[in-house]
């Protein structure tokens, strides 16, 4: 699905680290995107900070290959 690539592996390091009991500004995201089959099961959702959340998006579309998808990316960042 991802490429085993440094992007990857910041990306997963952002989501593990991520704080979902804050009492500050965060913002939804799904951990595997809805285009790429992922679902709005809290097991996909963390919170992200706002800065957190358009570093994901930034790195998600250095993480796929798949043309499809990767437009798909392109357009959510």
């Amino acid at each position: 699905m991802f490429i085993d690539n440094k992007y990857t592996k910041w990306y997963f390091s952002i989501i593990e680290n991520s704080n979902n009991e804050t009492n500050s500004y965060t913002e939804r995201h799904h951990i595997i995107p809805k285009c790429m089959g992922g679902s709005n099961e809290n097991i996909n959702i963390v919170s992200l900070s706002a800065r957190e959340h358009f570093i994901c998006h930034w790195l998600l579309i250095k993480m796929v290959r798949d043309g499809d998808i990767l437009n798909k990316l392109k357009y959510s960042f």
